[in-house]
Parts: structure tokens; sequence; C-alpha cells
């Protein structure tokens, strides 16, 4: 594993790759089967993060009591023990009582109850959450779509004070996720914070938890893989493009199946060559290439990774992709691109345009949000309320997977709340920033683009339910349906994965 070198952003840090990984992609899927299962990925390190600490708390405001007028207590000594060595009030005494405070006789009325008010009791905790607050969460979300800002704001501050907690079913958590990205959505846009060392190990530990609680990485890596592989493993020279690289784990198995595959053909492996469409500068994705390079080295294959930041430069970024005649090129393509290069109608055409112009063999579209075009009917336009609400069952049902499985396999809510936090909050946020920008649905526009669907292979369909007998707990099930293969749980989609020609 390369060590982190002084043009690194992360230079100061001591460790190597090979000490933080955790850190490289190919540890993704440590207890999990292979993605394909003719092969086996490299042995895989487990995770060693901290739980993430609680994001919010509530504090409850408690009516001053007044003093008695009628009680005499001696002055008494009331002992402070420090119970951290960083506690500031900790001294060298050699008592283990290292300080005192004596409280004025009236200071004790805030243990008393009221003399005078004998009736007086304390009040209630904040109720739990319910329905009701669900439905002030989607009148915010309505007044939104209506322009009433106001009143949008005066309904998620009281829906601050009425969450009581980060904690509960899952529907209360992916309602208070929404009700977050709800709030920073009428707020003023604060500039992004530069991600430290320990941001990049907490993100790959919550996605090394969601491959051990969650067959949907499995899933859709397998479905996109096997597509690709059915197309262009016949080819002396392939180009990959990918859309949502995230940490490249996907792209390790493929390569150890394309040397595997080589291997019992006794014939030279083809060259690979990758193209990554980010987004922004990430170190996620720096990493993610380097380490990619380390393992098709070790596989014996030619491989190359060229790394394109489409950022504030929209659909322009493309003219930077190398494109050859003699390339067999795949294509994967996600909702999160479209968000990346704008809202524009006009930017998505291009950004088809540009993958009809590389003459792929195979494109496929994994889509893992939830829908925001759904409307009542084909003829009303899409409702920012109606896209909030299937976002929160979407979410509500992923979260109650991961509870699942958590509790079948013993791992405890450590993983789920680090997935909670460094992956599903952020993924939250940036879907309702963007909400409603995509009016049709992604099938529709594939094929309004000249890309016509292609049908999966009977092998792809029944290794993918191979996958989901292994996966920890039961409750998903996968099945085809319009041209796709669509990951469930409980009959609720999570993931879908099309394959598409042009």
């Amino acid at each position: 594993m390369p060590t982190i070198t002084s043009s690194s952003p992360f230079h100061s840090l001591s460790l190597s790759l090979s000490t933080l990984f955790l850190i490289t992609p190919l540890l993704l899927f440590s207890s999990s089967p292979p993605l394909l299962p003719t092969s086996s990925l490299p042995p895989l390190m487990k995770s060693t993060s901290d739980s993430p600490s609680p994001i919010s708390s509530l504090e409850l405001d408690f009516p001053t009591l007044k003093p008695p007028t009628s009680l005499s207590l001696p002055p008494t000594p009331f002992f402070y023990e420090p119970t951290s060595v960083l506690d500031p009030n900790l001294t060298s005494h050699d008592s283990h009582l290292t300080s005192s405070w004596d409280f004025p006789e009236t200071d004790w009325s805030f243990l008393l109850p009221d003399p005078q008010n004998p009736d007086y009791t304390l009040p209630p905790p904040p109720p739990l959450f319910d329905l009701s607050h669900l439905d002030l969460l989607l009148s915010a979300a309505s007044a939104i779509d209506s322009g009433d800002l106001p009143s949008a704001h005066s309904i998620l501050a009281r829906l601050n004070h009425l969450f009581p907690s980060i904690s509960g079913p899952p529907l209360h958590r992916s309602s208070l996720l929404f009700k977050d990205s709800l709030s920073s959505l009428l707020s003023s846009p604060s500039p992004p914070l530069s991600p430290s060392p320990i941001d990049l190990v907490r993100r790959i530990s919550a996605h090394k938890s969601l491959s051990d609680l969650s067959p949907i990485p499995q899933f859709t890596s397998f479905t996109a893989n096997q597509t690709l592989l059915e197309s262009l493993s016949t080819s002396s020279s392939i180009h990959l493009i990918d859309f949502d690289l995230s940490l490249g784990g996907q792209w390790s198995s493929f390569a150890q199946e394309i040397a595997a595959r080589s291997r019992s053909s006794r014939s030279p492996p083809p060259s690979l060559r990758l193209t990554a469409i980010l987004s922004d500068d990430s170190p996620d994705s720096s990493l993610a290439a380097d380490n990619l390079r380390d393992f098709a080295r070790s596989l014996g294959l030619r491989f190359s990774i060229d790394l394109v930041r489409v950022a504030s430069l929209g659909t322009f970024a493309l003219s930077s992709v190398r494109l050859s005649t003699a390339d067999s090129t795949g294509v994967v393509l996600s909702p999160a691109i479209f968000r990346a290069i704008g809202s524009d109608p006009a930017s998505s055409a291009d950004l088809l345009r540009f993958i009809r112009r590389t003459s792929p063999r195979s494109v496929v579209f994994v889509d893992t949000e939830p829908c925001s075009s759904s409307s009542s009917s084909p003829s009303s336009p899409p409702s920012f309320k109606r896209a909030i609400a299937s976002g929160i069952e979407f979410y509500s049902s992923m979260l109650d997977s991961l509870d699942s499985a958590a509790l079948a396999t013993g791992l405890g809510d450590d993983p789920v709340r680090r997935i909670e936090r460094f992956l599903i909050r952020p993924r939250v946020t940036s879907w309702v920033q963007a909400c409603g920008a995509h009016p049709t649905s992604w099938r529709e526009t594939l094929a309004s683009a000249g890309f016509s669907p292609a049908p999966f292979s009977e092998f792809t369909e029944s290794q993918a339910e191979w996958l989901l007998r292994r996966a920890p707990v039961d409750g998903f099930h996968v099945a085809r349906r319009d041209g796709a293969m669509v990951l469930s749980w409980k009959g609720r989609d999570l993931a879908a994965t099309s394959a598409w020609r042009c």
C-alpha cells in the first residue's frame, strides 16, 4: 500500500495507508460473499471506529421554584468528585474529595417542592414521536412548496422542541433526518468544511458497517459488474466510465474477475482504463484510485484511472474525458451525477448526449435513492410534499432493515448509528437540496434520450437471489420489474439496477 506523501492534504498523518485501511475500498466486503462468485476477494480488516457522539440534545426548561419560607437547614458541605483527569476542578490535594461547595440554605430549594403549593408537579417530558409530528413535518414541506417560507420556519422551529432525541424507531429517526435537512434548506448556505483524516476513516468504517449489515452494496455492485462483464469481457481494451465512484470497491471485484477469466482461458488480460467523474475534490476518491492501481498491479493487469472533476464546470468538464475508438466502453450512472451538474434540464440532456457519443456497449443505471418524481397522476406536476413523504418512508425502511440486521447479528446499535451519521445523513441532505429538480422518472429520461432497455441474463438474476440468501436477516426480496432488477425490504424498494443500450 502506498504511504501518504507530502503532496497529499494529509501529509501530516504519520500512518501509511496500509495502517489506515480500514482505508482501502478493497476492504469493504470482509464478512460478505464476493460480488462475483467465481473468485474471492482479498482478506479484509475489521472496523475499529468508535461510535459517533450524539448529534444533538434537548434541554428541558423547568420553571424556577420559589425558596421555602420556613425551612431551617444547617450549612452542609456539598462534595464534588471529578470523574475525569481532564476535569477543571481536579487538584493535587491528597484527599479524594478534591473540592467542596457550601450552599446557602435557601439554595436547597431546587431540590424540594414548593411547600406553599403541594399540588405542584414537575412538567412531563416531551411526548414521544407520533404521527402528528410527521404531519407537521409534511406541513412544513407543503409550506416550502407553496413559497410560504415564514410558516415553514415556524413549523420547523416547533418541531425542534417536539423531537425528543435522535434515538427511537426508524420512522422517528428518518423524520428527524428530513427535519434537519429541511431546516438546512431554509438556512443560509455555509461554505463546506474541509474533511479531516478522521472524517475519512469514519466514512470508510461506515461503508464497511453497511456492507456487513445490508446486501444493498453487494446487490448493486454485482448486478452492475455482471452486466458489464457479459458485454465487455471479450474485448482487448476496456474503458469504464463511472459517474459514482465512491470508494471504488466494486471495481476491485471487476478487475479480479477479469484476471480470473484470463487465467482460465490462458489468454492475455485486456487493458483496463477507468474514468471516474467526480462532483468535487474528495480525498476518498484519491485514496480509492491509489488502491485500485495497487490492486490491479498485484493481479498483473494493465490498469489506469483518470479522475475528472465536474465541480463548477458542469458538463463542460466532460470534454476532458479521453475517448478511443479502440476501446470497448461501459458506463455506470446514478442519480447523484444529475445533482452535481445542476438542475437545468439542458445539463441532463448534454450529459446523456456525451454518453451516447462514447458508443457504450452497455450503460448501467444504479438507483439507491427514493423516487422524487412520483405524482398522483401523470398530468399533475410533482409535489415537494409528496417527494419528502416518499423519502421519509424510503429511509425509514432502510433504517428498519439495518436495525433488524444489527439485532440478528448481535453487532448492536453502534454500526447503525455510524451508517446513519456518516452515510445516510449526508445523502438525505443532498437529496432534499435537489428534490423536485428532476420532474420525470429516470426510465423516461433515458428512453427519451434514445436509450433502450437491455434485459438481464438468467445468471445475473439467479446470482442476485443467491446473494440475498447470504443476507444477515430475512425480509429482503429481489424481483425483475419493468426491465430492472429491484431489491426490496418488506415490500419497500431500496435499490434498482437497470441496463441500457444506445
